[in-house]
């Protein structure tokens, strides 16, 4: 509706690919989204095979189905790479998948894509794991 203000949110996306580390297995890759604060959320099936082209469909799949409805849309990924390269003055060679992600959020303003900070847990547990393989004696 005109003059109707659209809400703002984080959403968080993810993506997972099943089968990726045994040849044998079909690959199977998924995709979804949830939205902070609210009980939204969606996943679905999609084609890739590489871990990059599967979260960049995950961001825009939620940019898909939740661009209009917030503004402005901050997407969160943890996906460094992915983020790093989408939100680059340029670049050299993008895949056709990063090639769209980049004209969707040139194109929309009002959407920001930013990396999941570091989760400090993650680097304790590393460490621990690290230190079990030096000292063998820590178990």
């Amino acid at each position: 509706m005109a003059g109707e203000s659209k809400r703002s949110s984080s959403v968080y996306v993810d993506a997972k690919i099943k089968g990726m580390h045994d040849k044998t297995l079909p690959k199977k890759a998924y995709v979804g989204y949830f939205v902070e604060g609210l009980s939204l959320h969606d996943a679905k099936l999609v084609d890739a095979d590489e871990t990059d082209d599967a979260e960049i469909q995950a961001i825009l799949f939620a940019i898909e189905k939740l661009g209009t409805e917030f503004n402005p849309l901050t997407v969160i990924c943890d996906h460094q790479s992915v983020v790093s390269e989408a939100n680059r003055e340029s670049v050299k060679k993008p895949g056709p998948w990063l090639r769209k992600l980049r004209k969707v959020l040139l194109e929309n303003p009002g959407i920001t894509l930013r990396a999941l900070q570091m989760n400090l847990a993650h680097k304790v547990v590393t460490d621990y794991v690290n230190g079990l393989n030096q000292n063998p004696e820590m178990h």
